[in-house]
């Protein structure tokens, strides 16, 4: 990555959008995307397939550009995704997902195809700074991402990456594939969401099958249109999700290093955000990998659940983890 002297690169947000957040964009030929200021968030992420088919798979809320008085940093700019440092709800930080899911991060450099960010964390913080590195590679439509933690004590911290992909409504349009995995539960009811439809702490079945509160049962890979606001858990996962958008002919993945991030968590937000007032209608499906028992790990029932990952003052911690998108087999 090239190293860029003297000041940022100047932000390309217009004068008439004053409320939006300072944004920056990185473009090839088989990508492009902006990256929001506020919890250097990958947003607007655009992948260039073969046949001159263009796609758009993560969320975006109708709001970026308005603003959301009242409402969190990363609740103003939800979609897309982002690192959560620590993830959740936590006595380390009084941020759900941590300082810096709400707070301005700066450039550090900045090439046509890929851009370093960081952030600093308050004096006294466990956590020193973070450095984010977000990367188009040259050879195929995929975005690749790293994170290196910094932190002025040893620690165990939850941590988690937090993208958030488009979700259709329309029945069989949509599939979810976690390939290997442990068991898949719902959140427990001091966790699950006010408007979820699914029955609380249930375990699905090796099909996806899961109880419903009305008795009924929906498959959580494919009838994600059935469900309402939910929490749900892969625990033990190979690390690696593929989201279908059969309608629309493409898949898009997630992948990532299992032993960084052993579980993995959907929110179902169809619509999510009601209980958060004032945020309106938003819509999407996150797929979150984390080291965390669901976002409360102070919640977990017994310390085999628990997550946290180690981290150390002399030391920093680094992930890196990658969204790419093909066609559906047999549309090429």
């Amino acid at each position: 990555m090239r190293q860029t002297s003297g000041p940022a690169p100047a932000s390309t947000t217009s004068p008439a959008a004053k409320n939006a957040p300072e944004r920056w964009h990185i473009g090839n030929r088989f990508a492009e995307l902006d990256i929001f200021a506020t919890g250097a968030a990958l947003h607007h992420a655009r992948f260039h397939l073969p046949g001159g088919k263009t796609v758009t798979p993560m969320a975006e809320a109708s709001w970026h550009e308005t603003g959301l008085e009242g409402a969190a940093g990363h609740i103003q700019t939800i979609g897309g995704e982002w690192p959560c440092v620590p993830f959740g709800t936590t006595a380390h930080d009084k941020h759900h997902h941590g300082f810096g899911s709400d707070m301005p991060w700066q450039v550090l450099a900045q090439d046509d195809d890929s851009i370093l960010l960081g952030i600093t964390y308050p004096a006294g913080h466990k956590v020193k700074k973070l450095e984010r590195r977000i990367r188009l590679l040259a050879d195929r439509p995929a975005i690749e991402c790293a994170l290196n933690i910094y932190v002025n004590e040893d620690c165990v911290l939850p941590i988690g990456l937090h993208p958030i992909f488009r979700l259709p409504q329309e029945e069989d349009s949509f599939a979810i594939h976690a390939h290997q995995h442990g068991r898949v539960m719902t959140a427990p009811q001091d966790i699950a969401p006010r408007d979820s439809k699914l029955a609380a702490h249930e375990v699905a079945s090796e099909t996806g099958q899961v109880r419903r509160k009305d008795g009924q049962s929906s498959n959580i890979w494919r009838q994600t249109a059935q469900l309402g606001e939910e929490i749900i858990a892969i625990f033990d996962s190979e690390g690696h999700m593929r989201l279908d958008y059969v309608a629309e002919g493409f898949c898009a993945d997630l992948r990532w290093d299992a032993k960084d991030f052993p579980n993995c968590l959907i929110w179902v937000a169809n619509p999510g955000l009601q209980a958060i007032s004032p945020a309106p209608h938003f819509q999407g499906i996150g797929i979150e990998p984390v080291n965390s028992y669901f976002d409360r790990n102070d919640l977990a029932p017994d310390t085999g659940l628990a997550g946290g990952v180690t981290l150390r003052a002399d030391q920093p911690w680094s992930c890196r983890y990658e969204i790419s998108c093909s066609l559906l087999d047999g549309l090429a």
